[in-house]
């Protein structure tokens, strides 16, 4: 297992678990399982059989889950009886926990090599979920570059910037090409080359050109450019 965060006791716990095991059958499962004990034929004396690693789990989770019970003997009989329970249950009780070093994404505690049996435990208590860590990488430019919808938070800087063709506007002042959004919106992305006509550009394409990025009336993301061959036309 690797560095999954280790287990810790919690200083409090929730009482509000959905659809906690009955304390009173937990202790009793606890109870046989730690014994390990069974009556010969005659019945005049006892031997010692294994603990029931599977229940022992089950009452330590039970116990975690309510905060009631003798969950240290139970923990310890496993540790000493039950190597991949003990796994499991130091797994759970980890993350079981209202902690600022608790982590809330069940793959991210897969990564980590938590025991897929805790992590479901953790997702059915609703202490994790599958699906949310991973935030939406976005649409991936032709030979990298920083998308269009990125480039005002880079105002002042070099970059190369690529994002969908929306425009080509020819104007008396040049033409402006808009990407990710349309004129007039104050989204978008604009080249402008001035006085410079371009050819008509095929819709869909994907353009990038590169140069410094400057807001126009502190709002619209531009970039001037002198030469048409530098913008890069992808399709």
């Amino acid at each position: 297992m690797t560095s999954a965060p280790t287990a810790r006791r919690a200083g409090h716990r929730r009482h509000d678990r959905k659809k906690l095991l009955t304390i009173g059958a937990a202790a009793v499962i606890a109870a046989v399982a730690l014994t390990g004990c069974a009556a010969t034929a005659g019945g005049s004396s006892s031997t010692y059989t294994a603990p029931n690693c599977s229940r022992l789990l089950t009452a330590a989770v039970a116990y975690e889950r309510s905060g009631i019970g003798d969950i240290d003997s139970t923990l310890q009989a496993l540790s000493e009886n039950c190597s991949d329970e003990y796994e499991i249950a130091v797994d759970y009780i980890s993350n079981s926990i209202d902690s600022e070093f608790r982590i809330d994404s069940c793959d991210e505690l897969l990564g980590y090599g938590a025991r897929p049996e805790a992590v479901e435990l953790l997702e059915q208590d609703g202490w994790c979920s599958f699906g949310e860590s991973a935030p939406d990488p976005g649409p991936a430019w032709p030979d990298g570059g920083l998308g269009w919808d990125e480039a005002r938070a880079h105002a002042g800087t070099v970059q190369r910037v690529c994002g969908p063709l929306m425009s080509a506007r020819q104007t008396d002042d040049g033409t402006f090409v808009n990407v990710g959004q349309d004129y007039p919106s104050a989204d978008r992305f604009t080249f402008i080359f001035w006085d410079i006509y371009l050819e008509p550009i095929e819709p869909g394409a994907t353009v990038c050109g590169s140069g410094e990025i400057y807001l126009y009336d502190g709002v619209v993301a531009q970039m001037e450019m002198w030469d048409p061959g530098e913008l890069e036309i992808w399709r």
